[in-house]
C-alpha cells in the first residue's frame, strides 16, 4: 500500500503481491489548474508538469490491482483518464471530539484558515478581499474578516491595511478563531482532494461558505451542510445573511457537525479501507484489471 504517484515507482514492478495506490487526489490536475491562472512564461511550466505527470499516473495506474483516492471528485477525475483497474474511494476524517463548537461566537466575524504560504490560498483571499470584501463591509459596516494561518506572503499581510481586515500569521491554536467566528469562508478556486479546512469548520458547528470546486473535497451537500458561491456578488449576499440570521447559522451548524460524524469519522473511513485491501488481498494478482469498485455510499 503506497500513499501518492511519487512513492509508487518504488513498489510498481514487485510482482506476486497485490498492490494498491492510493493518490490521495489526482496531482497532475493541481499543476494543470496552477496553468490556467499563473502568467506567462511561468503557466507553461506548470503545463509541461502537469501533462508529464498525468502520463506518469496513467502508466502508474496499469500497474497496480486498486486504486483510490480521497473524494468522489478525485475518483471522477481517475476514472475519466480511462483508467481500467479497479478503483474506489474512502474519505478523510476529522476528529469530532478535538475540533467541537464553541459555547458563543460574534455575528460580525468571517474567518479564513489555511497556510497562507500555498498558491490556492493566497489567491482566494487576494480576490476575495479585492472583489467581495467591499460589498460586505458596505452593508454591514461592522464585518470584521480574520485570515489565520502561518507564513503570509507580503501581500497577504498588506490584506490587514484594509478596514475590517485582520492577517494574523502563525498561530497554536486555529479553532478559536473559528468557533468565534459566523461563518468560515473558503473561496478557492483552485482546489483538489480533501479541504481539511472546511471538515475542521463543520466539526465545529461553523457553518462554511465556500466555492464549489472547494465543496467537492468534502461529502456534504450544498445547501445543507455548507454553502456554495461563485461570485463577489453570491458571496457577499449568502455571508450577510447568515451573520444576521442566527437560525439559519444554527440549523446549518448543527447539519454540518452532524454530516462529519457520520461521513467523515475515522473509523468508519478505515473501515472502508480495510474492505477494499481485504477484497483486493483476496484476488488474484492482476496489475490494471478491469472493473470499478465505486463506492456510492
Amino acid at each position: 500500500f503506497v500513499h501518492c504517484s511519487s512513492v509508487a515507482q518504488y513498489v510498481s514492478d514487485v510482482a506476486g503481491i497485490p498492490k494498491v495506490l492510493d493518490f490521495g487526489d489526482m496531482d497532475s490536475q493541481k499543476w494543470l489548474d496552477y496553468a490556467r491562472v499563473k502568467p506567462f512564461p511561468v503557466n507553461v511550466g506548470y503545463w509541461l508538469e502537469g501533462k508529464k505527470l498525468l502520463a506518469e499516473e496513467k502508466r502508474l495506474s496499469r500497474q497496480f490491482e486498486l486504486l483510490t483516492c480521497t473524494t468522489k471528485a478525485e475518483l471522477n477525475t481517475l476514472l475519466d483518464y480511462g483508467v481500467k483497474t479497479r478503483s474506489d474511494w474512502f474519505p478523510n476524517g476529522v476528529d469530532s471530539h478535538y475540533f467541537h463548537p464553541g459555547k458563543t461566537y460574534d455575528p460580525d466575524v468571517l474567518s479564513f484558515i489555511g497556510r497562507m504560504d500555498y498558491f490556492p490560498n493566497q489567491e482566494a483571499m487576494l480576490s476575495f478581499c479585492e472583489q467581495t470584501w467591499p460589498l460586505i463591509k458596505r452593508a454591514r459596516p461592522t464585518a470584521k474578516l480574520v485570515i489565520v494561518g502561518a507564513s503570509p506572503s507580503q501581500e497577504i499581510i498588506d490584506l490587514g491595511k484594509l478596514d475590517g481586515v485582520t492577517v494574523t500569521g502563525f498561530v497554536d491554536d486555529v479553532r478559536s478563531y473559528v468557533q468565534n467566528s459566523a461563518l468560515m469562508v473558503a473561496p478557492l478556486r483552485i482546489a483538489r482532494g480533501t479541504q481539511n479546512k472546511i471538515l475542521e469548520a463543520m466539526a465545529m458547528g461553523v457553518p462554511v461558505l465556500c466555492s464549489n470546486i472547494a465543496a467537492g473535497g468534502v461529502d456534504a451537500i450544498p445547501g445543507v451542510h455548507l454553502l456554495t458561491a461563485n461570485t463577489p456578488e453570491a458571496y457577499a449576499q449568502q455571508a450577510l445573511e447568515l451573520m444576521a440570521n442566527a437560525d439559519l447559522r444554527a440549523a446549518l451548524s448543527r447539519e454540518a457537525r452532524a454530516r462529519v460524524q457520520s461521513n467523515h469519522f475515522w473509523p468508519t473511513s478505515m473501515t472502508k479501507m480495510e474492505t477494499l485491501m481485504e477484497r483486493t488481498a483476496g484476488e488474484p494478482t492482476t496489475p490494471g484489471g478491469e472493473g470499478a469498485l465505486i463506492n456510492e455510499n
